[in-house]
């Protein structure tokens, strides 16, 4: 991601790089060119273990619960299409549970096939049966290739097993009649399995990576030193203020 800072007559605070390397600034006006940064930013983070946990669980939950767990009222009338509508609903099902889990579903619809969409947006899709990189969590789909949607399909992956290559599947829209939540173990190489989704985090969490300062005040703290040894890295130049902040923008 690239960021442009224009300089302002409004005094900003900058990032004083060039102090941190012992580099004097000088110069720097109102009328200086924009400042280009390359900041690092994880907007598409794919679900971390908590949050593929979340997933897992709640699909879980949704397959024991006999409230909710079965078509009611019509052919193909559930609880997890949007608006109550009646239709087919396994992708419904697939993204009511990612956004329960807090996950990012734009890009989701009521097709089995957006989810390779939504993956290959986001950067997460994986492509074939292999289970190399699978996770509990991600979305598994179902003869996309086949140049029909009538019978394309896509489930949670909630078991991964790395020894067998098999999966463990909980799915709306499926089992007996393909009315329900079910779940099922198969073996993805033969049972049509196109490829995998992984969902991504709705909100980036922050990690905070930065060592703890020592607050404490050294006897030979003087103003404008730093540990009553170097300079410190504030200099007023033109009525702005450079600020080392160690890569933080204020």
């Amino acid at each position: 991601m690239r960021l442009t800072l224009l300089k302002t007559t409004t005094a900003r605070l900058v990032v004083g790089l060039a102090a941190a390397a012992g580099i004097a600034v000088v110069g720097l006006s109102a009328q200086a060119a924009p400042v280009e940064m390359d900041l690092v930013a994880a907007s598409t983070k794919p679900a971390d273990d908590d949050s593929r946990k979340k997933i897992v669980d709640i699909a879980q939950k949704e397959l024991n619960n006999p409230k909710r767990n079965h078509e009611s009222g019509g052919d193909n009338c559930n609880a997890y299409s949007p608006g109550g509508k009646c239709q087919a609903w396994c992708a419904d099902f697939t993204k009511w549970v990612w956004d329960k889990a807090g996950m990012k579903t734009e890009g989701a619809t009521s097709m089995a096939n957006s989810f390779r969409s939504y993956g290959v947006k986001y950067g997460t899709w994986k492509n074939g049966a292999g289970v190399k990189n699978v996770k509990p969590g991600d979305a598994v789909t179902y003869r996309l290739n086949d140049g029909t949607t009538k019978n394309d399909h896509v489930g949670i992956v909630t078991k991964v097993d790395k020894k067998t290559g098999r999966i463990t599947v909980i799915s709306g829209n499926s089992g007996a009649g393909t009315n329900k939540v079910s779940k099922i173990t198969i073996d993805p190489k033969k049972s049509q399995v196109t490829g995998y989704a992984s969902p991504v985090e709705k909100k980036t969490k922050k990690k905070d990576d930065t060592k703890k300062k020592d607050t404490r005040k050294s006897k030979d703290d003087k103003p404008g030193m730093v540990d009553g040894s170097q300079p410190s890295s504030v200099t007023i130049v033109n009525g702005d203020q450079l600020q080392h902040t160690y890569g933080l923008i204020g």
